[in-house]
């Protein structure tokens, strides 16, 4: 049967989390068995949620959300220290939260920023922002308020269409794809996709033309390019229908779903 922890054990972790007070022995006693019991509980929480998520399987995992592996990251560690002969176990922790709260920052940023562009897929361009504004002495300025939650806005369809939000609704899509495959139904997770596509696609085609503008007045062919997308678009939408539609005819189902809209090329 395992050990508990010593109590100066514990002592030394409490002066580690802050706590500058000295600690009487009998509170170091009852602390370790105040964290036995909290462990205990712990445990049967996450053995019941691990096997409710997997039944088959033999090993107690976090439930919650997936870690970077300990084994793999203390592998690296040992890689890259030089004066010390092994990783404890306490390291590779520390170091698995410090790379974690990285992921989490960086990410988050560029993620604004893609929203900013008004897509929902955070692309190469997005992340090299968020890298220049974070630096490499930790976030910036600029990255924590690329980090800041953005404002309220339309739903990603209305707000690329701009004041013709109300003409493609997740009903209108719907309504034409039935007119293009003879009243074929099409899943919700699929209008979820298309919708999300026709996002996406709307942001690109604004930084690809935004970046190659040359001379003029940028305002005045920003303008002129939103009011053709709302009319192109809208092409687009129905062709990626058909094409949808095609891929589940071929694969034999009398409903579109995601599985037939993902692997469409968006700029064919």
């Amino acid at each position: 049967m395992a050990k508990p922890w010593a109590t100066s054990h514990v002592a030394t972790v409490a002066a580690g989390l802050g706590i500058e007070h000295r600690i009487s022995g009998d509170v170091k006693e009852k602390l370790v068995s105040l964290l036995e019991g909290q462990l205990m509980d712990i445990c049967r929480e996450m053995e019941d949620k691990t096997l409710e998520a997997d039944p088959e399987r033999k090993t107690l995992d976090d439930p919650v959300r997936m870690r970077l592996g300990f084994s793999r990251t203390r592998g690296m560690m040992i890689d890259n220290i030089g004066r010390l002969d092994s990783v404890g176990a306490a390291a590779v922790v520390a170091a698995n939260e410090q790379l974690e709260a990285y992921l989490r920052t960086l990410l988050g940023s560029a993620a604004n920023l893609a929203a900013a562009d008004r897509m929902n897929t955070i692309k190469p361009r997005h992340l090299e922002k968020a890298l220049d504004a974070m630096g490499y002495n930790g976030p910036s300025e600029e990255a924590i308020e690329a980090l800041a939650p953005t404002e309220p806005t339309r739903d990603g369809v209305g707000e690329a269409l701009g004041d013709g939000a109300g003409v493609l609704t997740p009903q209108s899509l719907r309504q034409m794809a039935r007119s293009f495959s003879n009243g074929k139904k099409v899943h919700d997770e699929a209008i979820e996709e298309l919708i999300l596509l026709f996002y996406d696609h709307v942001g690109e085609v604004q930084h690809e033309m935004k970046s190659g503008l040359l001379g003029g007045d940028p305002a005045n062919f920003i303008q002129k390019l939103d009011r053709l997308q709302n009319l192109f678009m809208l092409g687009w939408m129905r062709r990626m229908l058909q094409k949808a539609c095609e891929n589940a005819d071929a694969a034999g189902s009398r409903i579109v779903l995601v599985d037939h809209v993902v692997n469409i090329d968006p700029w064919v």
